[in-house]
């Protein structure tokens, strides 16, 4: 599931990155089949949260107040939040620093970022967020 969110995170934040002013390329007469990609719901993990709430916390991690749709399992956990991109960015610096979390790294693409916290054992944490419209996509890996 968290595999899914962070393939689909990475080509969202490639298709930000392209640039649209380049040609498209022609259409051959015969042209290649195309394989389409059906989503089929697969049921909800149990860490999952009723429709339209989030959890306080994931592995001792906050979640930001305000989220929305958030579900996770051991290797991650996601969640929309209206509010911008800064504000998520600040809230987790602050939170994070407050449990002994440096950030290690940022990297701004476009409308995406990623965050890299270490703690003083080494574990490491990505913040990704990911700005649509009026709502933030987060994902926290650890």
């Amino acid at each position: 599931m968290i595999r899914n969110i962070a393939v689909h995170l990475v080509l969202l934040t490639l298709i930000a990155c392209s640039d649209p002013a380049q040609p498209t390329p022609a259409i051959s007469e015969s042209p290649t089949p195309v394989a389409t990609v059906t989503l089929v719901p697969s049921p909800l993990p149990p860490s999952q949260t009723p429709a339209g709430q989030s959890s306080a916390e994931w592995q001792g991690i906050p979640i930001m107040p305000g989220a929305m749709a958030g579900e996770g399992d051991e290797e991650g956990y996601v969640f929309t939040i209206r509010t911008t991109s800064q504000q998520v960015q600040e809230y987790y610096q602050l939170e994070l620093g407050k449990l002994g979390w440096q950030r290690f790294a940022q990297e701004n693409s476009g409308s995406s970022v990623m965050l890299i916290f270490t703690d003083r054992t080494s574990a490491t944490l990505t913040v990704s967020i990911l700005s649509n419209g009026e709502e933030v996509l987060v994902l926290l890996v650890k």
